[in-house]
């Protein structure tokens, strides 16, 4: 069991990473909808392929938290916002190829829990729902750091490829600093709005 729940600034959220069989992307996704509604929080999984480490979604979630209390956000259900944000990009169906998708062979996905109620008592202690959530779709967790760079040269194709980070940039920037490239891309969706 991995703890990695951030609870900084306002901000409680719980990120688990793992592998996980689905057969059916909406039964999937309401499995979670039916466990976020329980417990009064968001949850929102991604293609973990895509995800340049803990520090993309920590990312995600502060802008797409801040973006709903400044009534800037694109949409109104701060899952999608989430992705949006995690993704860099405006159209929500651009952002959905971020999302899960159904596969005959076990898929890695990174979930983020996140409380967004205000709670008298504290903050919320969202490893239950993390075990709840592990336990209802089957999830064989990894470590967090599993969703890391330096593991995999096929994951690094796909996040430039999805991302569109040119020869040019990494060039310019160095290979090693892929994962800045994309948390501009999530800061750069404040500007396109």
């Amino acid at each position: 069991m991995f703890n990695n729940q951030k609870q900084e600034q306002g901000l409680n959220c719980k990120i688990i990473v793992g592998k996980v069989g689905i057969s059916n992307v909406d039964d999937f996704l309401s499995s979670l909808k039916n466990i976020a509604y329980e417990n009064d929080v968001t949850i929102q999984a991604m293609d973990a392929e895509l995800i340049a480490g803990e520090e993309h979604i920590i990312s995600a979630v502060k802008k797409a938290l801040r973006a709903v209390k400044r009534e800037r956000s694109i949409t109104s259900d701060l899952g999608l916002e989430i992705l949006l944000y995690a993704a860099g990009k405006r159209q929500i169906e651009r952002a959905l190829a971020m999302g899960i998708s159904a596969s005959a062979r076990k898929e890695r996905v990174a979930i983020v829990i996140v409380d967004t109620a205000a709670r008298a008592q504290g903050e919320k202690d969202l490893e239950m729902v993390a075990e709840e959530v592990k336990g209802k779709i089957g999830l064989q967790e990894e470590s967090i750091s599993e969703l890391g760079l330096e593991y995999n040269e096929n994951k690094k194709e796909k996040i430039k490829k999805f991302f569109e980070i040119t020869e040019a940039e990494l060039k310019a920037v160095g290979e090693s600093k892929l994962k800045m490239l994309v948390l501009e891309r999530v800061a750069m969706l404040d500007v396109l709005k």
